[in-house]
C-alpha cells in the first residue's frame, strides 16, 4: 500500500509539473513570437528572406526577368523566413503576400473562413499600424508587388463569388469585409483614412485629443474647418501637413460628388447593359436627393437590393457581382456621412421622425451583412409597430427602445462570430487587434444610429423615471441591467489569464466566463448567455451585473481601483457611485452578503451503496441518497420515457464510503482529516495566509480523491451495472456528471459548479471520470461558491450520474418564465450549435416565446464561433459553427412550448415566497428533430435582491408613470450627451 501511494504521489507531481512546464512553454512560445513580429519591424527584409520567382509548376528560381517563362508562368514575391515559416506553420498567418494565395484554397479547404479572418485582420493592423510586420519590407523591392496584388486579391473574391456556398446568408458579412480590406484597385473608405489621421495627428500632438474624439464619434460637414483653425492656432507647426490632409480628407468625405466619382468607376469598367443602366440610376437618384434623410433612405434601400440580389440566382458575371459588392461600400459611405448630419437636425425632429431615421440606418446595417435577414425583420417589426401608434404607453415606448438597443450588440457579435477567434489569437502579438470590430462599428451605420437611438432612450427614461447614476451624473443611456443586486467593492479591471479574482472586487470584464468565482459585481462588453450558469450563479447570489456600452465603459474605468456601489435594480436602473461611510449603515441594515447554504443532513442516507438505474428515481430521493439532478431527471424520465436516455447513477455512500480510506499510509481517514482542516483554516486569521493554505488543502484532497483506489468491489460493481444497464461496459458514450447534496437548495442552486466529463467511452476512462467528478466539488472555484458559505462545509456529497450520450445537432436551456420580469406569461429560451449549448455562457440564438399565442420574441442571434460535437473515439471535438441565422424551427419551439406546460401542470417542483410557483429550468437537445431532456431544476433568484428597501426605493416612481402615454408626433425630451 505504502509503495501504491508513493507510485501515486509521485505521479501526481510529474503530471502538475507538465502542466506547469506546458503553460510556461506556451508563454515562452508567444513571447518569441511577439518579440519576432517587433523585428520584422524594424528589419529591412521584414519577414522575408530573399525574393524569388515562384514558377507555376514548382518550381522556384532567383530573381531575373522572365525567369518563369520555361516553367508555365508564375509570379515574383518574397519568399517567408525561417521565423516566419515557423509562425504560419503553427497557426499565425503573418506576412501575407497575396499573390502567392491560390484563390481555390478559400473554396475548398475547410478552414477557408478562418484564414480568411486572420488575412483580413491582417489588413487592418497594416492600416493602424504603420505596414505592420511590412513596415520596412514594403520597401524591399520585388517582395511585394502592388499590382500583382491588388490583382490576386480581385481573383480571390471573384472565386468567392462564383461559389455558391460563399453566397449563404451567413458568409456575406465576411465575403463583403473581404471586399472592403483587400486592395482590390477601388479608392480606399475615405472614412477608414479620416479615423487614422486623427489617430495619428492626437499621437504627436495631444492637445488634438477632443477633435480627434469628435471625428472619431460624430464626424460632420464643418470638421474640416474646425481642424484647420486648430492647425492655426494651436497646432504644431511640424504638422501642417498633416492637419491639411486630414482636412482635405475630411472635405472630400462630406464632399457631394464623392460617391458618384466611385459609382461612375465601377459604371465605367462594366460591359453590362443592365448593370450600367442600375449604376446610372442609382447616381441619378442619389445626386437628386438633397436632404440627408432622403440620401440616407435611398442608399440604404438601395444597398439592401444589392445584398438581395447578391444572395440568390442572377444573371451578371462574377466581375459585375463584385462591382455590386463594390457599390454597397460606396452606399454605405454615404448612410454613414448623411447619417452624422442627421444628428444635427434632431432637436428639432419629433419622436415619429427619429424612429422613421433609426428604420433607414437600420436598414443600412442590413445592408452591410452586419444584421442578418432575421434581425432585420425583427427590429423593423419592432418600428412599424412604433410608426403605426400615434400615442403609446411609456412602459410600451420604454420596452420598444430597450429592445432597438439590440442591434448595437447584434452588429458586434456578427463580427464577432467571424473574427473573435483571429482577434484573440492575435491578442498576445499586438494589442491593436482588439481595436478591429470597434473600429468597424464606429465607421458604420451603427454610429449614427445609436447616437440618434440615444436621444430617444434619455427621452423614454425620463417619461419613465429611471435615472441612472454614474459617479455623480445622471446617464440616460449606455447601461442595461442584467442582473439585479446592491454591493459594494473595488472597481477593478479584467486580470491578466490565470490570476484569481478578488470577492470584494467589481469587475469590468469582456464577458462572464464560465470560470467566474463569486465577485462583488460584474460590469460587462458581452453579456453572452442570459441563463449561463454564471449568470445563473449570480442572479441566485445577488450579484449585480450589467451591460455597458464603449462610451460608459471609457467613463467607468477612470475609477478602477477605487471604492465603489453597485446597484442594479429589478425594474433595470442602474447606480453606480463612490462608496462614502454613509453606506455603512445600509449594508448594516441589509443583509445583502449574508448567503447560507445548510444541506438537510438528517434526510441523508449514507450507507445505501447501491448503483441504481435512473429510471427507479424520483424527486422524492433527491437529498437522501442522490442529489436533485439525478432524480429529477428521473422523474422526467418517468414523465416522458422517449426524451430522456438511459442512465445509472452512483449515490452519496459510495463517495462517503470512499472518504473512510487514510489520507496517506497510516494517518487518519480522509474525512476525518477534512474535518480537521475545515477547523484548521477557520482559526487562520490572515486571508492572504488563509487563502494559500485554502488551495494546498484543495489541490491534496483532490488529487488523493482523483487517484486513489475504490477497491475491487466496487470496480467489479460498477463494471456489471454499466454492462446490464448499457449493454456494455466499454463501448457505450457516457456523460459523467456530478450530482451533490448542496444544489438547488432555497436560496442557492449552485447550477454549473462541478464536473461535467462528456461522451467517456470504455471503462477505465469511466472509472476515472467518476472519480475526477467525485473531486469536481473541491475545486477553488467550486469552493469560493459553495463551501465557503456553509457551515459544516465538509458535509457535501457528490453522487455521479452517468446518462448515455446524445448527439445534440443544437441544445440549451428553457427556463419557464421571462428571466428579466419573472413573468410566467412567457418561456426564455437559449440554445446553440451542437453539444452544451448556452450553459458555458456561449453567444446564444436567445427568444422569449409568449406561451399563450406563441409569439416568438428574438432577442439574440446565436453568434459563437465554434461548436462542440461528439467524437465517434470519445470526448468532444470542435467544429467551427455554421452560423444560421434560425436554429430552433418552429416546431421545435411548439414541442419546448408543450413540455414547459406539462411540466408546470404535474412536475413538484419546490414553491417560492408567498408560495408562488417557481420557473422550472430545463436543459435540451435535438437530433433531426428528436427532443432529449438531461436536467431540470428550479430557477432560483436572489431573494435579497427583490427585498432591498434601497433597490426598492430605486424602483419606486417607475409604476406610476408607466400608464402614462407618449405623443411621438412630439418633440422628446432632449438631453446632449456628453461624449468625453
Amino acid at each position: 500500500m505504502a509503495f501504491r501511494m508513493t507510485l501515486i504521489l509521485w505521479m501526481i507531481t510529474i503530471f502538475s509539473g507538465g502542466l506547469v512546464q506546458a503553460a510556461e512553454a506556451d508563454h515562452h512560445q508567444i513571447k518569441q513570437y511577439r518579440d519576432w513580429v517587433d523585428d520584422f519591424k524594424d528589419a529591412h527584409r521584414g519577414p522575408f528572406k530573399s525574393v524569388q520567382w515562384f514558377c507555376n509548376d514548382g518550381t522556384v528560381l532567383p530573381p531575373k526577368e522572365y525567369a518563369c517563362k520555361e516553367h508555365g508562368g508564375g509570379r515574383q514575391h518574397g519568399e517567408w523566413n525561417d521565423r516566419a515559416m515557423t509562425m504560419r506553420e503553427n497557426g499565425y498567418l503573418i506576412a501575407n503576400v497575396l499573390s502567392a494565395i491560390e484563390p481555390e484554397q478559400f473554396i475548398t479547404a475547410d478552414n477557408a473562413a478562418s484564414d480568411l479572418s486572420q488575412i483580413l485582420l491582417e489588413q487592418f493592423l497594416k492600416q493602424v499600424d504603420d505596414g505592420w510586420v511590412l513596415r520596412k519590407a514594403r520597401f524591399y523591392r520585388g517582395a511585394i508587388q502592388v499590382e500583382a496584388e491588388q490583382d490576386s486579391a480581385r481573383k480571390i473574391v471573384l472565386a468567392m463569388l462564383a461559389d455558391k456556398d460563399w453566397l449563404k446568408p451567413e458568409k456575406f458579412l465576411l465575403l463583403r469585409e473581404a471586399v472592403r480590406l483587400l486592395p482590390i484597385t477601388l479608392e480606399p473608405l475615405l472614412g477608414v483614412e479620416v479615423r487614422k489621421a486623427a489617430t495619428d495627428i492626437n499621437e504627436q500632438d495631444a492637445g488634438f485629443h477632443k477633435l480627434r474624439v469628435k471625428i472619431h464619434s460624430l464626424p460632420d460637414d464643418g470638421d474640416a474647418a474646425k481642424v484647420r483653425e486648430y492647425a492655426e492656432k494651436s497646432g504644431i507647426a511640424e504638422l501642417k501637413d498633416q492637419y491639411e490632409a486630414l482636412a482635405a480628407g475630411l472635405d472630400k468625405l462630406f464632399g457631394e460628388h464623392t460617391s458618384n466619382e466611385l459609382l461612375w468607376q465601377l459604371h465605367d469598367k462594366s460591359h453590362n447593359k443592365a448593370f450600367r443602366q442600375e449604376m446610372v440610376g442609382t447616381i441619378r437618384d442619389l445626386y437628386a436627393s438633397k436632404d440627408s434623410d432622403r440620401v440616407v433612405a435611398f442608399a440604404a434601400s438601395k444597398a439592401q437590393g444589392y445584398r438581395k440580389l447578391l444572395s440568390k440566382d442572377n444573371p451578371y458575371t462574377v466581375y459585375n457581382r463584385l462591382r455590386f459588392l463594390r457599390a454597397t461600400l460606396v452606399l454605405e459611405q454615404e448612410v454613414f456621412v448623411h447619417g452624422n448630419l442627421l444628428l444635427r437636425e434632431a432637436e428639432t425632429a419629433s419622436r415619429r421622425t427619429r424612429l422613421g431615421w433609426l428604420r433607414y440606418l437600420a436598414a443600412a446595417l442590413h445592408a452591410t451583412g452586419m444584421l442578418s435577414d432575421r434581425q432585420w425583420q425583427a427590429i423593423s417589426m419592432e418600428l412599424n409597430t412604433l410608426l403605426r401608434s400615434k400615442r403609446i404607453s411609456v412602459s410600451d415606448y420604454h420596452a420598444s427602445l430597450n429592445y432597438l438597443t439590440r442591434v448595437s450588440q447584434w452588429s458586434q457579435r456578427a463580427l464577432e462570430f467571424h473574427f473573435s477567434s483571429a482577434v484573440k489569437q492575435w491578442l498576445p502579438l499586438t494589442p491593436l487587434v482588439q481595436n478591429f470590430v470597434p473600429d468597424r462599428l464606429r465607421g458604420s451605420p451603427l454610429l449614427p444610429y445609436t447616437r440618434l437611438l440615444d436621444t430617444l432612450i434619455i427621452d423614454a427614461n425620463r417619461l419613465s423615471g429611471i435615472k441612472h447614476q454614474l459617479f455623480g451624473r445622471e446617464v440616460g443611456s449606455g447601461l442595461r441591467a442584467l442582473n439585479p443586486g446592491l454591493r459594494r467593492g473595488i472597481l477593478l479591471a479584467e486580470p491578466e489569464q490565470g490570476q484569481p479574482l478578488h470577492p470584494d472586487g467589481i469587475y469590468i470584464l469582456n464577458a462572464t466566463t464560465q470560470n467566474l468565482t463569486p465577485v462583488a459585481g460584474i460590469i460587462t462588453r458581452g453579456e453572452g448567455s442570459s441563463v449561463s450558469h454564471v449568470q445563473l450563479l449570480a442572479r441566485n447570489m445577488g450579484i449585480p451585473n450589467l451591460v455597458a456600452d464603449e462610451i460608459r465603459l471609457k467613463q467607468i474605468r477612470r475609477h478602477i481601483g477605487k471604492r465603489v456601489i453597485l446597484a442594479v435594480s429589478q425594474k433595470g436602473v442602474i447606480h453606480i457611485m463612490p462608496d462614502e461611510e454613509k453606506w455603512d449603515m445600509v449594508f448594516g441594515s441589509e443583509t445583502v452578503d449574508a448567503v447560507t447554504i445548510e444541506p438537510d443532513l438528517d434526510k441523508l442516507n449514507l450507507n445505501d451503496l447501491t448503483l441504481i438505474p435512473l429510471q427507479v428515481i424520483r424527486s422524492s430521493d433527491s437529498g437522501r441518497t442522490v442529489g436533485p439532478k439525478a432524480a429529477n431527471l428521473g422523474q422526467l424520465a418517468y414523465y416522458y420515457p422517449d426524451m430522456v436516455t438511459a442512465g445509472l447513477v452512483i449515490p452519496f455512500g459510495v463517495f462517503r464510503k470512499y472518504l473512510d480510506q487514510p489520507i496517506e499510509p497510516g494517518g487518519s481517514s480522509i474525512f476525518v482529516w477534512m474535518q480537521a482542516e475545515y477547523r484548521r483554516l477557520e482559526k487562520i486569521s490572515s486571508e492572504i495566509e488563509r487563502n494559500h493554505q485554502t488551495k494546498v488543502f484543495l489541490e491534496k484532497l483532490r488529487n488523493r480523491i482523483i487517484y486513489g483506489d475504490p477497491g475491487a468491489a466496487f470496480t467489479h460493481q460498477l463494471r456489471s451495472a454499466l454492462t446490464e444497464q448499457f449493454g456494455s461496459s466499454e463501448t457505450t458514450g457516457l456523460f459523467v456528471r456530478s450530482d451533490t447534496n448542496v444544489e438547488d437548495l432555497p436560496g442557492f442552486n449552485g447550477a454549473g459548479l462541478n464536473l461535467t466529463v462528456p461522451n467517456v467511452i470504455g471503462f477505465d476512462e469511466i472509472l476515472h471520470a467518476v472519480k475526477r467528478v467525485w473531486a469536481s466539488p473541491f475545486s477553488e472555484r467550486a469552493f469560493a461558491w459553495r463551501q465557503s458559505y456553509m457551515t459544516a462545509p465538509e458535509h457535501v456529497y457528490p453522487a455521479v450520474l452517468l446518462m448515455q450520450s446524445f448527439a445534440s445537432e443544437k441544445s440549451g436551456v428553457m427556463v419557464t418564465a421571462d428571466v428579466g420580469s419573472g413573468n410566467h406569461g412567457w418561456l426564455s429560451i437559449a440554445v446553440n450549435e451542437g453539444v452544451g449549448g448556452a450553459v458555458e455562457g456561449q453567444a446564444a440564438e436567445e427568444l422569449r416565446v409568449d406561451r399563450k399565442q406563441g409569439d416568438v420574441q428574438l432577442m439574440s442571434q446565436a453568434t459563437a464561433p465554434k461548436k462542440m460535437m461528439l467524437s465517434q473515439a470519445g470526448g468532444i471535438k470542435v467544429e467551427a459553427a455554421v452560423g444560421m441565422e434560425q436554429l430552433l424551427s418552429r416546431n421545435e419551439i411548439v414541442r419546448l412550448q408543450d413540455v414547459a406546460s406539462d411540466v408546470d401542470a404535474r412536475f413538484p417542483l419546490p414553491r417560492g415566497s408567498g408560495n408562488k410557483p417557481v420557473a422550472a429550468d430545463i436543459e435540451f437537445g435535438f437530433n433531426a428533430g428528436k427532443l432529449a431532456l438531461f436536467q431540470i431544476r428550479p430557477f432560483v433568484e436572489s431573494r435579497r435582491a427583490w427585498n432591498s428597501p434601497t433597490l426598492q426605493a430605486m424602483d419606486s416612481k417607475l409604476s406610476a408613470r408607466s400608464t402614462h402615454t407618449v405623443n411621438l408626433d412630439q418633440l422628446p425630451i432632449f438631453a446632449r450627451r456628453n461624449n468625453d
